[in-house]
């Protein structure tokens, strides 16, 4: 059978123009995947050019957590950049507004208006960084890009009663986002995350925690005290339990200014995530006798490091290791590890092999390391050490600020994704200190970099939140 020679330029001219189509369509694809590319991993390129020296290969975010409510002429709550260069030093790129107020500095510790641990978090695919805005009540996406933020949105944490303000910690597996509202009963509440960065309320999603914080200082909006409050959530790994830690301060007669009595016993918080993504009705509860659990992590197993930061003799700090059972019971691995020298080690962070807690009171970084079954044992309660700060009225006039009688106040710290950096957020000078991170677990200073705003007022601030001053909170490195 003959096919008439009209017919087969037909059918050429036909299947060039479908393989014409395919190309297009092809780079279109393209042209979006890099697109997406850019914003997922956006250091890629940079890391790609890396020559060594100084080359650009990281980010790191820290949340100022301004609040101008009493005074315009302040910012709002900010999320400061810096990039991360590969010998770890950093240089500050910008400020982005989140869009919200952040808590400012409390009465009780003016270096710390949170609280908390984790209220800055990269999403896992490091595309999204989630900002929470305690004084505003409500949480911020930004798209994360090469030299800077993009805001994706502003949502509410809850419906504005007196359980769901204050949020101060947020975490995130998968498409799920929870955050923790810290306020009187307190609160944790759940988002849907969409491929875009946008946060959807989750039905049925908050639980209210029975955390037991009144109005410490009787102030307008009832904050809550940061002796208290609860401080952290976070995913366990494996996204099937959500963890909560509630401070709730120390033992009744402890000789600590504005308090009587402790609102529990030193709470861990464990919720099963149901099929439906949303927390168990019930949560499993571990009491910790009053030593303080605040900020935590997980190591290479699962195992939960809990920064106990009264856990010490005379209130000194503590750490603990513990593993999560089925049910939500915790078994210990180390108990209670006494960090006598040291005072509230309130932020624990690990690189699977070594740990590093934060001391607030102290100044100082205490290192530990993590045996094969989760227990910890005392590397250097003196790893690493800030700077000094000018204290006196000539060094620190009130023009300038004032002094500044607490000392850098060690908050919040990360580890690079590489486990071989170790940054942290010092309210009381303002900066951001970095240690690279030795085989053995010891710690070599970088430097200190500024640009946050500094803790004016020591430990004390004048207003119990929402007022203006310095009290930078959350870090988070890329």
């Amino acid at each position: 059978m003959k096919i008439k020679r009209p017919l087969i330029n037909s059918l050429i001219i036909g299947l060039l123009l479908l393989g014409f189509s395919v190309l297009v369509q092809a780079q279109r694809s393209f042209n979006g995947m890099e697109r997406d590319s850019e914003s997922a991993a956006p250091l890629l390129d940079e890391r790609r050019n890396s020559n060594g020296g100084n080359s650009n290969v990281g980010a790191v975010f820290v949340g100022t957590n301004h609040n101008n409510t009493l005074d315009a002429s302040e910012p709002a709550n900010q999320v400061a950049m810096y990039r991360r260069a590969s010998d770890g030093t950093l240089r500050l790129l910008g400020y982005f507004e989140t869009g919200g107020q952040g808590s400012g500095p409390s009465r009780r510790f003016a270096g710390d208006g949170l609280g908390s641990s984790h209220s800055v978090q990269l999403s896992q695919d490091r595309r999204f960084l989630f900002v929470v805005n305690g004084g505003s009540d409500n949480i911020s996406v930004f798209r994360v890009r090469k030299n800077s933020l993009t805001l994706v949105c502003v949502v509410p944490t809850g419906n504005g009663s007196s359980n769901q303000r204050f949020p101060n910690s947020v975490t995130q597996h998968g498409d799920l986002v929870y955050v923790l509202n810290a306020a009187n009963e307190g609160s944790i509440t759940g988002f849907r995350l969409s491929d875009r960065g946008i946060l959807t309320p989750l039905a049925n999603s908050t639980r209210i925690l029975d955390a037991n914080q009144g109005c410490v200082f009787d102030m307008i909006g009832c904050p809550p005290d940061t002796l208290f409050n609860p401080t952290q959530i976070s995913f366990t790994p494996d996204g099937r339990k959500l963890v909560v830690t509630i401070k709730d301060g120390p033992a009744a007669g402890a000789p600590v200014p504005n308090f009587t009595m402790p609102t529990g016993p030193g709470r861990v918080l464990v919720f099963n995530v149901r099929n439906n993504d949303t927390p168990s009705r019930r949560y499993t509860q571990t009491d910790l006798d009053n030593d303080g659990p605040f900020g935590f992590s997980f190591d290479g197993n699962g195992n939960l490091l809990i920064a106990l930061f009264i856990g010490g003799e005379n209130l000194a700090s503590g750490v603990g290791s513990f593993r999560i059972n089925d049910d939500g019971s915790l078994t210990p691995i180390t108990r209670l590890l006494q960090i006598n020298d040291q005072f509230d080690l309130c932020w624990l962070e690990n690189n699977g092999r070594y740990a590093y807690g934060a001391n607030y009171t102290s100044g100082k970084i205490s290192s530990f390391r993590i045996r094969r079954n989760g227990r910890l044992t005392l590397l250097d309660s003196d790893a690493g050490i800030t700077d000094d700060l000018p204290c006196t009225p000539e060094e620190c006039p009130e023009e300038a600020g004032g002094p500044n009688r607490q000392g850098s106040t060690p908050l919040d710290l990360r580890i690079s994704p590489d486990g071989k950096f170790l940054y942290n957020v010092l309210p009381g000078s303002g900066r951001v200190a970095g240690w690279r991170i030795n085989d053995d677990g010891s710690l070599t200073k970088i430097g200190e970099f500024g640009g946050l705003p500094r803790t004016v007022y020591g430990d004390m601030a004048p207003e119990e939140r929402f007022g203006p001053g310095g009290s930078p909170a959350g870090i988070e490195v890329l």
